[in-house]
């Protein structure tokens, strides 16, 4: 594992933690001066991201063809700090939110009436405004059941976007900080060719832990753990719960399903592009299964990529921004399929198990998630060559 890797990681993660808390303990108080100082921070990140992936590139001497790739970083970079400063604005994210789900009741159809039997909650200090309520219990010490009828005056949100949340900014600026960054370094980096040259280098087991330690760190401290929720009711947000065995009977379904489906996609994309073209497209993907040559790390490959990305994907942001717009974004992130008909297939199953959240849990969706990567992994270890042309038309969703 290489050191600097490892302590850039942890510094990301500091940094971006640091934000996400301060985020949650503005909401919770109401505090406009802390909610201004998190404004304040992001806007210069927003100037060091500009800077440090547009400006400082073009000292580099380069060739022609590099020269560029660099001019597209430049402007790629001002459009990513355009982007990502713009959406401090509040008009902005309202306008926003015409795209993004309403928030929404619990249950329209009982919305004011009396309901006998609801569960109450005392309070224990000031009350915050939550936002994902439908946990029940935010802020109290006991709950009771109410024998008498109880006329609610509203029923309690339980997803939706909030312009008006400091940490919904914060979740949509690193959205923007995600795909931006993930363009800028597939551009600096050479494109496909330069995806498939670091993964040449093989991968190692603490590698892919902390590539995923940040998806994994800074969702569970955005939902508010330890300062909105406690840990049972951040687990709750998420969407974290036991496997069942009907859930484990989905996930292994689910998972053959779409290897199937994604098998056929994949094998007429092969049938209908030319040889040259088609091993251009996949060359990132087959260096990446290359890489992986053992059992172990084929587990910890699909492992740890499960669990980080949906907690991250599905757990966090699909309540917020929702089905389609989670899906998407997912897609984008995975830069090894660039622009070629791998980025439909991911997209594609980005929305099954994004259905698979709505429909049971996270925890069925990283179930789902595990065995789709770590099927044809395996099987490209035990079989060898004769299985990497079937790879080839999956679109490994890594």
């Amino acid at each position: 594992m290489n050191s600097d890797i490892f302590i850039s990681t942890v510094l990301i993660i500091v940094a971006l933690g640091a934000i996400v808390v301060a985020a949650n303990i503005a909401d919770k108080r109401r505090d406009p001066r802390l909610r201004q100082w998190v404004m304040g921070v992001l806007l210069v990140t927003n100037l060091m991201l500009v800077v440090w992936y547009g400006i400082l590139p073009l000292g580099i001497e380069s060739n022609e063809d590099e020269g560029a790739a660099l001019v597209a970083s430049f402007a790629l970079a001002v459009v990513l700090g355009v982007a990502s400063t713009a959406v401090l604005f509040q008009p902005v994210r309202e306008w926003l939110a015409r795209f993004l789900p309403a928030r929404q009741e619990a249950d329209p159809a009982l919305a004011g009436r009396p309901q006998v039997g609801m569960l109450t909650t005392v309070q224990d200090g000031p009350p915050g405004e939550p936002l994902f309520p439908q946990m029940l219990g935010y802020y109290t010490t006991t709950t009771r059941l109410n024998p008498q009828p109880v006329a609610p005056a509203a029923s309690p949100v339980i997803r939706g976007f909030d312009s008006r949340s400091t940490v919904h900014t914060v979740a949509l600026a690193f959205c923007i900080y995600l795909l931006g960054t993930q363009f800028l370094a597939f551009l600096l980096g050479g494109g496909l060719e330069g995806v498939a040259e670091g993964f040449s280098d093989g991968l190692t087991a603490w590698d892919l832990l902390l590539n995923g330690l940040p998806l994994l760190v800074i969702p569970v401290l955005g939902v508010g753990w330890g300062i909105r929720r406690d840990f049972r009711q951040t687990l709750d947000r998420l969407g974290l719960g036991p496997l069942t065995v009907q859930g484990v009977g989905v996930a292994v379904g689910m998972a053959i399903g779409l290897l199937i489906l994604v098998s056929i996609v994949g094998a007429t994309w092969q049938f209908l592009t030319p040889p040259e073209t088609f091993e251009e497209q996949t060359r990132a993907s087959d260096a990446l299964a290359e890489s992986v040559d053992t059992v172990w790390l084929a587990l910890v490959l699909a492992g740890s990529a499960a669990i980080s990305e949906e907690i991250a994907f599905r757990g966090a942001l699909q309540p917020v921004f929702g089905f389609w717009a989670t899906a998407l974004i997912f897609a984008l992130t995975h830069m090894q399929y660039a622009f070629t008909p791998a980025a439909l297939i991911i997209l594609g199953v980005a929305l099954a198990f994004g259905w698979i959240r709505l429909r049971f849990n996270t925890t069925v969706a990283i179930a789902t998630h595990f065995l789709y990567n770590f099927i044809p992994l395996a099987l490209n270890i035990a079989i060898g060559e004769e299985a990497l042309l079937w790879l080839r038309s999956l679109g490994l969703p890594l």
